[in-house]
């Protein structure tokens, strides 16, 4: 059987070879998803305090930025700024 490389399986499934504090991240941010979802589209969620809350996972500053580069890379997540706000989207 012919070994897969890591690229062809994140082909696949984008969280592949994603780190372990930013498949946390992603999992915290699936929370935040349904707390605080725009009227006008769901699919758009804030994060009201977001290191703060994230902070009590076990996330610092550093990981949140590294987990979010992480997701914006592999398409998993989109950023909108609303009235100084910013929106999230998870993909």
């Amino acid at each position: 059987m012919q070994k897969q490389s890591l690229e062809f399986y994140s082909n696949i499934n984008p969280l592949v070879g994603l780190s372990s504090k930013t498949l946390r991240l992603y999992s915290a941010l699936e929370v935040f998803r349904g707390k605080s979802e725009s009227q006008d589209k769901p699919e758009w969620f804030r994060t009201p305090n977001r290191d703060e809350l994230l902070g009590k996972v076990g996330l610092t500053e550093t990981d949140i930025s590294t987990g979010i580069t992480e997701l914006l890379d592999a398409n998993l997540l989109k950023i909108q700024d609303r009235n100084r706000d910013e929106w999230y989207c998870l993909q």
